[in-house]
């Protein structure tokens, strides 16, 4: 049953300790981003020879679904207990609830007093942790889920799972756009050229992405004889959820909870990027190339991969596009940490090009065609990164 509930474990016990904290109030909030980074990344580094490269056979599918399903209904929880911290009352009575459950466990937290005891610093940690539980769990989830597009219930749980940190055109975008271009810059808008910084990526990459998923259903509605502002734009579907969870989280918790609501999406966005530029940076793929485990940094980190959905076996999802338990280990390109490492990694430039330019590196000494290295020697010495433009041998 291992095998199974390795992927569910780490949401379940990273939701309880963040509502935790958000009920005992103060320094508690902080609780789940203390989390993300203390059992996070400091497992993944503790871990970081850590390899899991087996290949388990799934007879239970549907548990794996359940788990899925359950992760989404956490997040909904979070967001919500989030939003009644900065509530006046009591919405859908549920302080007067939790209060009770928490004595019944022994917890005896007066859930009204903590409350009214939080100051603003409070809040901030309220918001940076509602965020790294949707940037990572949330988008794990809903990334998987969406990717389903012929089952109908879970595109469903996957795309309001992204409402919750108003995901717009992520769905469209990433399935229709990026993996179907992954590995041409300039055209697929995460697939950073040699030489952007991950500031640069998070913002004019951020409007591209935008540009794509809205270009992407504009295409799909005209070839239908619709107008881009049709009803039927998935896009505009999208902004209406999360729209939906905006007016939820207003009417439970006011102002204060939209403020801590607008610092979780924010920093969940940043979770993403960081996440998107350090695993396809600097990678190409040549026109008419099939995409294999080689187009994208992996790890085989397995708490990293509990924490994502096994995601970062990123090379087998391009190639295969299956339900992550499907996901098959093989030799791929890897980074020297898991996927929540290298994610705050990507955030501090100093340290990024550490770590990247010896993968971009070993990237093209192992797994590069000729013909690919003829165009990475234009792209190293367009990077103005002096270690990759005055590389010899293959990238030179």
């Amino acid at each position: 049953m291992w095998k199974y509930l390795r992927f569910g474990y780490i949401h379940w016990i990273w939701t309880s300790v963040t509502i935790l904290g958000l009920l005992a109030g103060g320094w508690w909030m902080w609780s789940g981003v203390t989390f993300l980074f203390a059992v996070g990344v400091g497992g993944e580094v503790l871990t970081r020879n850590w390899r899991d490269e087996s290949n388990p056979d799934y007879r239970l599918p549907i548990v794996h679904d359940l788990i899925l399903y359950s992760a989404v209904l956490c997040h909904v929880l979070t967001v919500f207990v989030a939003a009644w911290v900065c509530s006046a009352g009591d919405p859908l009575g549920f302080g007067a609830w939790a209060g009770s459950a928490l004595q019944a466990m022994g917890l005896p937290i007066d859930v009204f007093a903590a409350r009214a005891g939080n100051t603003w610093i409070d809040y901030v940690g309220a918001g940076f942790s509602l965020g790294g539980l949707l940037g990572v769990s949330g988008i794990s989830a809903s990334h998987e889920l969406t990717h389903r597009t012929a089952n109908p219930l879970d595109l469903w749980f996957g795309r309001w799972d992204f409402a919750l940190s108003f995901g717009t055109n992520f769905a469209t975008e990433h399935v229709y756009g990026h993996h179907k271009n992954l590995g041409y810059p300039g055209v697929d808008t995460v697939s950073p050229k040699r030489g952007v910084g991950f500031y640069e990526f998070l913002t004019a990459g951020a409007l591209e992405q935008w540009r794509g998923g809205f270009g992407i259903e504009t295409k799909r509605l005209e070839a239908l004889g619709k107008s881009a502002l049709s009803p039927a734009n998935r896009v505009l579907h999208a902004y209406a959820r999360g729209l939906v969870v905006v007016a939820a989280v207003a009417w439970v918790g006011g102002v204060g909870a939209l403020a801590v609501w607008l610092l979780a999406i924010a920093f969940s966005k940043y979770i993403l990027e960081g996440l998107n530029f350090f695993s396809h940076y600097g990678l190409i793929r040549l026109p008419g190339e099939k995409i294999t485990t080689r187009n994208t940094f992996s790890s085989v980190n397995p708490l990293s991969n509990h924490f994502t959905f096994n995601l970062g076996r990123h090379g087998s999802h391009h190639e295969h596009d299956t339900p992550y338990y499907r996901f098959q280990y093989k030799p791929m390109p890897e980074s020297p940490y898991g996927y929540l490492t290298m994610t705050l990694i990507s955030w501090i430039p100093p340290l990024f090009w550490h770590y990247m330019i010896p993968m971009l590196h070993d990237w093209d000494e192992k797994w590069a065609t000729p013909a690919e290295l003829e165009v990475l020697r234009q792209h190293n010495r367009e990077s103005g990164i002096r270690e990759l433009a005055g590389a010899v041998g293959q990238a030179a």
